[in-house]
């Protein structure tokens, strides 16, 4: 099919927008936005916009075609003597996020990676297509179905890399981290994307205080890179970045801010009693524990977490413990932390669980809650399970959502104003 000349190939352009200088003859390359009666025509690139004089020629400027300009910069316009039309617009152009919130996302991508190579860290990728997704009883993963001589077998996309992390930890990689995308069947909203943007680090011969003190180094050097400061605002707060970080622990929470003080864990019956005590009527006598803990934190405790400045909230029940280890003298602890601010939890971190025979017990404890609660069935991760009996090294990881972080640092209210094209539910 023979090339319409309405769509030359490239063009002439010899400047971006923002490298004119007055008195530049300049090529300009760009989309073109309407004039009004009272504005006149202007021409955008990613690096700016500048008006334009236009004389006759702007009447075969339509609105939103892409365009190469010739002519002259005399500020405040740029003189235009000629032009060529290189796409005409046949319809409105997709609104895009913010211009300065993607060149925000670039630049903080590019400052993990010179963080973490600079600490010595190697950065990998692992699969996207994995034969188990995660055992987590409140998470559900994408699937699909790879074909091979007529036989077709599951697999899923990731809800986290964690798995294939610890296989490589086994293998003798002490320092490793990835940037990444994870999917999970969660409804979008301001908070949630079925599909996002994961960090993920570990740290072999490390537990989680290292991995403390390396979150709180990024994170407020991000928050430099990007502000020139400590501090952001989010959420009408202003919230200093300053290490060190308030450290809370779930106790301590439950205490301060839900008026609680039974230990969920330790007598789930006195927790409940309380709690209704305490004014929390959504709590009912039958509820299970994690129902019980969930129904108070996120009606008392969560909104506060992270004021001012950010809070790690520290040592989960060990009934909450997923991947972690417990704590050797106390063993009703895990050694797991959350990472708050302003009320939104940005990571989730553990010291590593690397006893396999206990890996392999909670695995097959929350598939059994799996099928009790009606969820999906995901086969255990035996290569997973595989790595920990041949030796993994004691070591600390961390999950640490980019866009949500995002969201912090350039004070945005939904997911979909921090990605340059938000997942689409229609």
């Amino acid at each position: 099919m023979p090339e319409s000349a309405e769509y030359p190939a490239g063009c002439a352009r010899s400047h971006r927008i923002a490298n004119l200088a007055p008195g530049d003859e300049a090529v300009l390359a760009g989309r073109i936005v309407a004039g009004t009666e009272t504005d006149r025509p202007r021409l955008v690139d990613e690096s700016g916009e500048v008006s334009l004089t236009c004389g006759r020629t702007q009447e075969s400027l339509g609105n939103g075609d892409v365009v190469e300009l010739r002519g002259i910069w005399r500020p405040p316009d740029f003189q235009v003597r000629s032009h060529r039309v290189l796409a005409p617009a046949l319809r409105a152009p997709e609104a895009g996020p913010a211009r300065r919130i993607l060149h925000t996302r670039a630049r903080v991508v590019s400052f993990i990676r010179r963080f973490f190579e600079n600490a010595g860290f190697l950065e990998v990728e692992t699969p996207l297509l994995v034969p188990s997704p995660g055992m987590e009883p409140h998470l559900d993963a994408f699937e699909t179905l790879y074909s091979k001589n007529g036989h077709a077998r599951r697999y899923y996309l990731p809800t986290s890399p964690e798995y294939a992390m610890k296989r490589l930890l086994s293998s003798g990689y002490e320092r490793i981290f990835q940037i990444c995308k994870s999917f999970r069947q969660d409804a979008p909203g301001p908070m949630h994307s079925p599909e996002f943007t994961l960090l993920e680090w570990y740290r072999a011969y490390a537990d989680y205080t290292t991995i403390m003190a390396d979150t709180e180094n990024l994170i407020h050097g991000l928050v430099r890179e990007v502000t020139g400061g400590s501090s952001v605002m989010y959420r009408g707060q202003t919230i200093d970045f300053t290490p060190p970080w308030e450290r809370l622990t779930v106790r301590e929470a439950f205490a301060t801010y839900a008026g609680v003080f039974a230990d969920p864990a330790g007598d789930l019956h006195a927790f409940i009693r309380e709690a209704r005590q305490r004014g929390h009527r959504s709590v009912s006598s039958g509820d299970p524990f994690e129902v019980a803990f969930f129904k108070v934190f996120l009606d008392a405790v969560e909104k506060h977490l992270g004021a001012g400045r950010p809070t790690f909230l520290v040592d989960y029940p060990a009934e909450m413990a997923a991947l972690a280890r417990l704590k050797h003298n106390a063993p009703g602890i895990a050694e797991r932390f959350e990472l708050y601010v302003s009320g939104v939890e940005l990571a989730n971190a553990f010291t590593e669980l690397n006893n396999p025979a206990e890996q392999r017990a909670r695995l097959e404890e929350e598939a059994a809650q799996r099928q009790h609660t009606g969820r999906p069935a995901y086969p255990i991760d035996e290569q997973f399970l595989g790595a920990l009996e041949a030796g993994m090294p004691p070591a600390g990881g961390i999950a640490l959502g980019i866009d949500r972080l995002l969201m912090v640092l350039t004070d945005a209210r939904h997911i979909r104003d921090v990605v340059a094209i938000p997942f689409c539910d229609t």
